[in-house]
């Protein structure tokens, strides 16, 4: 048995080790019978995780797997770390969220942020058909300036 401390990336590595050593254990199938039926919601046990142990009581099988959030200390680290320049584009190389400090945040909101003075006025989206581009972001302001122009240059 191992009892975590938490779903960061060094918590999750840490519960893997605890699954290979259940892996070797001649008490595998016992251990996990028994934290099945008594409802142990804590640590690996059996090579079980509480989630996949509740996976299997709600649903009879283990949902898929959990993937850790990858933390960083600034929008700034994360904005370097996670983007790559492709010619006029920049691509996201990450998850579809990050952890800044405790917040979590989308790879928009990020690129946005380390690459603007002012906050984003409503929603950020891609202003790029590229599906991993980050560079050509707009919200609201630019969408409703866009649009104004656009309905001008018509009228």
């Amino acid at each position: 048995m191992w009892f975590p401390k938490g779903t960061d990336a060094v918590s999750m590595a840490n519960e893997q080790e605890a699954k290979a050593v259940c892996a070797g254990c001649p008490a595998l199938a016992a251990c996990r019978a028994w934290a099945i039926e008594t409802r142990e919601n804590s640590g690996v046990w059996g090579g079980l995780s509480e989630h996949e142990r509740a996976s299997l009581r709600r649903h009879g099988r283990i949902q898929r797997k959990r993937t850790p959030l990858q933390a960083f200390a600034s929008i700034d680290d994360a904005y370097r770390t996670l983007t790559e320049k492709a010619g006029s584009h920049v691509l996201w190389t990450g998850g579809q969220e990050v952890v800044i400090g405790s917040v979590r945040m989308s790879p928009n909101q990020v690129s946005w942020r380390a690459t603007r003075k002012e906050p984003p006025v409503g929603r950020v989206h891609k202003g790029c058909k590229h599906s991993r581009c980050v560079r050509h972001l707009v919200d609201q302001a630019m969408r409703d300036a866009r649009k104004a122009t656009t309905e001008r240059s018509v009228a």
